[in-house]
């Protein structure tokens, strides 16, 4: 069954090289400390003159302040966006007005359609647009950008510094790269994986074209639908959505 957790999470996180400079890096609001990390490592590097941060309460929030807690970081009940602004600030002593922020969107399609707002307030339009989210959420956050910013000539790069592979799903979830482990609850996590494909799907149930409309149509390749199948009947999990 492992192969075919890791040919959905690799599929899911549609990574991208990345090469050159960019225009602006945007961080999606996830559960994910070590990704403000790697948003810190491109700010040192000068891969982008701007960076921005996109992220009110929503399904990630708690597991977020979480790890952070975990980590000895000390945040409050309060947005996505908040806690990596206390993060840098703690961790790295960045100050706050070093990032565009939106702190009021609760999903994707609300990341993507207010950051465009913040952009457009400030009149900038980017051009190269790197995007950091749960890699699992990776290529919808990205349909979903291209969606929502479709008027602009904004180009959108996925940069996905860690797959995360697995080597072992029972009561835990084992990664491949040992920085990952602990991260994602096991429900958590096989409730991302399991449930993303459907939401990728272009019918009534999903949210392309033909059903929510919050993306372009996407092709699910063969291979994935085979793998996704085989983890639903394992997991039984199509009777618990």
């Amino acid at each position: 069954m492992i192969q075919h957790w890791n040919t959905v999470i690799n599929y899911l996180s549609a990574k991208e090289p990345i090469a050159g400079e960019y225009d602006l890096a945007i961080l999606a609001g996830n559960s994910l400390p070590y990704l403000a990390d790697e948003l810190v490592q491109l700010f040192e590097n000068k891969t982008a003159p701007l960076f921005m941060l996109v992220g009110g309460i929503g399904h990630a929030t708690p597991f977020l302040q979480k790890n952070f807690k975990n980590m000895g970081i000390k945040v409050n009940d309060v947005s996505e966006t908040e806690m990596y602004l206390e993060y840098f600030k703690q961790k790295y002593n960045l100050d706050e007005t070093l990032f565009l922020t939106e702190s009021t969107s609760t999903n994707s399609g609300e990341n993507a359609l207010f950051s465009l707002n913040k952009v457009k307030s400030i009149g900038l339009n980017p051009k190269k647009v790197l995007l950091l989210e749960d890699p699992i959420l990776q290529r919808r956050i990205k349909a979903t950008f291209e969606k929502e910013w479709q008027q602009t000539t904004a180009v959108f790069t996925n940069y996905v510094p860690i797959v995360p592979y697995v080597k072992a799903v029972n009561e835990e979830i084992i990664f491949e790269e040992d920085r990952l482990n602990g991260l994602w609850s096991r429900d958590y996590f096989l409730s991302l994986v399991l449930g993303e494909i459907p939401r990728l799907r272009n019918d009534e149930n999903g949210y392309g074209p033909e059903g929510s409309n919050y993306i372009g149509a996407i092709e699910i390749p063969e291979k994935v639908d085979r793998s996704y199948d085989a983890l639903c009947q394992v997991y039984d999990y199509r009777q618990k959505r």
